[in-house]
């Protein structure tokens, strides 16, 4: 049951359950009695024993408070600060203001004091270790809570203001509310704790997918990690590290639009291809957990807000620790011993050996140096910093590892059948399901997805999963790829637009060689790669082995598909890497190699025409190829939906029927797009009110079906033209009848016959 915070009751009921369920599982009373003998020491010491570097070392590093967070900042320096102890020493003494808002006031310009003196001698801000102080100081004013955000959450579910004059004052506007709501308290004590057991038992998250749960210690939460299978695999390279992140997330401050976030994305980094900037984004969403969508709108997390506010990557460690693929897998190795970093390369790859290449354990040990967790020394010797020790020693569990991946199947030579069923394969959805997804109403033949599922699933290859689409032109080539890479995809979670496992490449004539897919190194600034979308979903494949990624490329032999796929057909086939530079490791964050995505499904659509290139055997040996000419006007599924009268409908269905069986023989017959544009021709013509339905199908006939009609003087294109000629007569569509009488002519007097003179 939900219990209001915001009312009086609710939270008077929540701070006794809480406290209750505190004292039950998280030994709360053992905790009270240890901050009682620590706030009775601070507050019996003198001056002489409270500046002495002995204590001000408890006073800083003490954990009673507060068991977690920025603990790895070193404050040696402080401590060793005299002037510093005599600051807080004089702070401690001084009697504080009567009113409440001067008290606020008081506070905030205490911490600023401190702040600005310690900022002086440590790098960092110890933020955590600073609150610490503060509430062992002046214990009726500062709860136990020293990570500002889950405080800030807490103050969220009570209905408190975020309007803050100081980060200090929520403290304090928290201890007032459970004074107004009447609750209970029996001790200075338990009124400090008391924030925190409400946090834990009412306002963190509870679900499976928590990164945090409450730890053995009455103080603390420990981390929830996600099995290895379940983890996200890899992080994407962003330049600038976490500084660029946070100027990422800042334009999300208030909230804004995906358009605006996206454009933003390219100021902070310029030299991005435009195709990358989805990817940055859902890196933000999936990877460090700090933004969220709905709809077009786009906001922080609490995780996101903690880390603008900071700037620092402690603030997404949980997330980072928790659901990614390596992360602790790394800190946990290094912990034990520094390694050279191939070995920390290799020690990746056997956390996931789908990780073939060097490029993303490579990714992941830089953003781990760019976080400061480990640094390189001169011989490449990877090593922990203090920082990276401090998230080491969180990690309470043995880091998991994908299982090893199923050996690849022996070349299409072996006589042997593959029988090890690998993550991707047993992802994969039956036919019958597959069937299913397309809907009743289907514009071919099912049996098509039969032979498409067959055809690209061969187990004798692993890697060449490549369907070519052939036949007439409007029989739902496109049609049957995309709805099957849609099918594939049916039952995976929910993901943003454009990191669906499909995309569709439209071919362009005039493609030569690979660069217009993978993309290529820009000549004038070599720090540049021009990524294509097919690259960016190329590298998404890679980084996902385990679920299909489809490509439909459209219109394939609009160019000669054997010079323009050459690197992947030769990966596909050899399964060597494909080469996408030549400039070293990586180039404005792409790899020069990459592993052929055992993954990636190619289907190729193809019209034989005037216009395209015909298919090598090179492109044929690696592909399944289906061919779709068979059409049956009466399944066209249009019909049901027409605006026109029977006698109409019958007219038009029976005058394409009776044109569609002497074409079929000559293949110069027509698909569904030509139906469906006859069909409509017709309907605009009897709605406009200028046309019969004979008239507009006459029209319609002329202008879409009769001029692909052509060819050389043979008997089967004469005894199709008469037929035509009889069907159109019969049916008084004079106009097109006359047309394919001068095509008749044409081809018994100069031998061939076309359409356009």
């Amino acid at each position: 049951m939900t219990i209001d915070l915001m009312s009086n009751t609710g939270l008077a009921d929540a701070c006794h359950a809480a406290l209750e369920q505190h004292r039950k599982w998280h030994h709360l009373d053992g905790w009270i009695l240890r901050l009682s003998t620590w706030l009775a020491r601070v507050e019996a010491a003198d001056h002489d024993t409270f500046v002495s570097a002995a204590f001000q070392r408890e006073l800083w590093e003490e954990r009673t408070i507060a068991a977690t967070g920025q603990g790895h900042i070193d404050v040696s320096a402080v401590i060793a600060s005299n002037a510093i102890a005599e600051m807080l020493w004089d702070l401690k003494q001084a009697e504080l203001p009567a009113s409440e808002d001067e008290r606020i006031a008081w506070f905030g310009a205490a911490w600023e004091r401190l702040d600005d003196s310690v900022l002086a001698l440590v790098p960092k801000r110890p933020r955590l270790k600073m609150y610490r102080v503060f509430a062992s100081l002046w214990p009726a004013h500062f709860t136990t809570v020293a990570h500002y955000q889950k405080l800030r959450a807490l103050g969220k579910a009570m209905g408190l203001s975020t309007g803050l004059d100081h980060r200090t004052e929520l403290h304090q506007r928290v201890l007032q509310r459970f004074d107004e709501a009447g609750v209970a308290i029996t001790s200075r004590e338990e009124r400090m704790t008391l924030a925190w057991a409400l946090f834990v038992h009412f306002v963190q998250e509870k679900s499976d997918a928590a990164t945090e749960v409450p730890g053995e210690s009455p103080s603390e939460l420990k981390l929830n990690p996600l099995p290895a299978e379940r983890r996200r695999r890899g992080m994407l390279a962003i330049n600038g590290s976490v500084p660029s992140v946070v100027a990422m997330l800042a334009f999300a401050k208030d909230g804004c639009k995906r358009a605006d976030f996206l454009e933003h994305i390219r100021s902070v980094n310029p030299k991005l291809a435009t195709n990358s900037l989805g990817t940055n984004l859902n890196a933000l969403i999936a990877e460090w957990g700090a933004l969220r969508s709905t709809g077009d709108d786009l906001y922080l997390t609490p995780r996101g807000e903690a880390l603008l506010e900071s700037g620092e990557a402690e603030d997404v460690s949980d997330w980072l620790l928790t659901q990614i693929l390596g992360f602790d897998n790394l800190l946990h190795a290094l912990d034990q011993a520094p390694l050279p970093q191939k070995q920390a390369i290799s020690r990746l790859q056997r956390v996931n050996p789908g990780w073939t290449s060097n490029f993303a354990p490579t990714v992941l040990i830089n953003w781990i140096k760019g976080m400061e967790l480990a640094e390189l020394d001169a011989a490449k010797v990877l090593h922990l910093t203090p920082r990276g020790r401090e998230w080491a020693s969180r990690i309470h569990w043995k880091p998991g590892e994908l299982p090893a991946r199923a050996k690849e199947a022996a070349d299409t030579a072996s006589t042997s059948v593959v029988t090890e069923v690998d993550d991707l394969w047993s992802q994969l959805p039956s036919v019958q399901a597959i069937k299913a997804s397309f809907g009743k109403d289907l514009a071919f033949d099912p049996s098509l997805i039969t032979q498409l599922h067959t055809g690209v699933w061969n187990r004798r290859h692993p890697r060449r999963h490549f369907a070519v689409l052939t036949g007439l032109s409007g029989a739902g080539k496109t049609l049957l790829a995309m709805g099957y890479a849609k099918a594939l995809w049916a039952h995976a979670d929910e993901e943003p637009g454009d990191q669906k496992g499909w995309h569709v490449v439209a071919v362009q004539p005039g493609w030569h060689d690979p660069s217009s897919l993978l993309g290529y190194v820009n000549p004038i600034d070599t720090d540049v790669y021009m990524r294509t979308g097919f690259l960016e979903f190329l590298l998404r494949a890679s980084a996902d082995p385990d679920r299909p990624y489809v490509v439909l490329l459209d219109e394939m032999n609009l160019s000669h598909p054997e010079q323009y796929l050459a690197p992947l057909l030769s990966a596909m086939e050899t399964g060597d890497d494909i080469e996408l530079h030549a400039l070293g490791d990586e180039v404005g964050d792409v790899p020069g190699r990459l592993p052929y995505p055992a993954n990636l499904v190619i289907i190729g659509t193809v019209n034989m025409d005037e216009t395209t290139h015909g298919l090598s055997d090179k492109v044929l040996d690696r592909s399944t190829v289906i061919e779709f000419w068979d059409i049956q006007v009466e399944q066209y599924p249009g019909w049901t939906t027409t605006t026109l009268a029977p006698d109409d409908l019958t007219l038009v269905k029976t005058v394409l029927a009776e044109l569609m069986a002497p074409l079929r023989a000559v293949r110069l017959h027509f698909g569904w797009r030509t139906i469906g544009d006859v069909l409509g021709y017709v309907e605009a013509g009897v709605d406009g009110g200028e046309l019969t339905a004979r008239q507009a199908l006459d029209l319609s006939v002329y202008a879409k079906v009769l001029p692909k009609l052509r060819g050389e003087d043979t008997r089967r294109l004469r005894e199709a033209f008469a037929a035509v000629s009889t069907v159109l007569a019969a049916h008084q569509l004079d106009t097109s009848a006359t047309k394919v009488k001068e095509l008749t002519v044409d081809l018994h007097e100069q031998g061939s016959a076309r359409f356009w003179r």
